[in-house]
């Protein structure tokens, strides 16, 4: 796998409209931009760029989060049997059950306590826990929704938090570059990532839309829904399980599945729509 770029290495990213437009040599003195600006207003509205975006969270909202802790958790548990003797089985199980039970944060000090090992074995533990390559795979649902929306004409956007470096890994284990149009690493962007505004007008000019062009969609009401909505988009939240959120900080449409997702986006993106109207 091709390791994390940092942006300042990156080669910029030039938007082209999805349909290809036939390339004639370049012809000194001639205005190339204006030729190609004709050519773009003579195609048809389907030809031209989408005028209609969605900025998708990642982790809990097109796949779940856990099964990447419990890929880390295995790497460590391999990476433990060869440096330390411990069995790889043994130290799995007691980082799974602390997960489990409520220290979701501290499986490498159960790991270490469990083993008697070293306390400054844990910084390198958490190395190997970030810089691992996961075992993940995309749930069909969201496949099949990505490919719904896309075909729709919608232009999509990942914007996601955590370290770039383990979520870049993360996109490329879930096979999602070719299924959206840019991933953006919110912490890039902002201390902490969303629910900064920063990422938020990264991701809208990624897919050169307005805000009232877009909609968010996420699980998370603090992160996704409250940042989308301090600049204007339009906000969905996935609902998960034993989660509530308060009257009058929830999404403008809660969905309990993520096939819900097209004809909820179409919905509160025609509901912005006639309101602003």
């Amino acid at each position: 796998m091709l390791g994390y770029i940092p942006p300042v290495e990156r080669t910029p990213r030039v938007w082209f409209p999805r349909t290809t437009l036939p390339v004639a040599p370049a012809v000194a003195g001639r205005d190339v931009s204006r030729d190609r600006r004709a050519l773009l207003s003579s195609l048809p509205a389907h030809g031209r760029r989408s005028r209609r975006g969605l900025i998708v969270d990642l982790d809990d909202t097109l796949y779940p989060r856990e099964r990447f802790v419990r890929s880390g958790l295995a790497a460590v548990a391999r990476h433990v049997h060869l440096h330390h003797g411990v069995p790889v089985e043994q130290a799995f199980a007691v980082m799974t059950r602390a997960l489990a039970g409520g220290r979701a944060g501290g499986e490498l000090q159960a790991l270490c306590d469990r083993f008697a090992l070293r306390s400054d074995v844990v910084p390198v533990l958490l190395e190997v826990f970030r810089s691992h390559t996961p075992a993940l795979f995309l749930p069909l649902a969201a496949s099949d929704t990505l490919r719904t929306l896309r075909a729709q004409g919608w232009a999509l956007a990942i914007l996601t938090n955590g370290l770039p470096s383990v979520q870049f890994r993360k996109v490329a284990a879930l096979g999602l570059a070719a299924l959206v149009d840019d991933v953006i690493y919110a912490e890039e962007h902002a201390p902490g990532g969303k629910p900064s505004p920063a990422p938020f007008r990264a991701a809208l000019r990624a897919l050169d839309l307005d805000a009232a062009e877009c909609v968010c969609v996420g699980d998370d009401a603090a992160r996704d829904v409250r940042g989308a909505r301090a600049l204007g988009v339009a906000t969905i939240r996935l609902a998960r399980p034993g989660v509530s959120v308060p009257a009058g900080q929830d999404a403008d449409v809660v969905i309990e599945s993520l096939r819900q997702l097209p004809d909820a986006a179409s919905l509160v993106l025609r509901t912005v729509t006639a309101d602003v109207a």
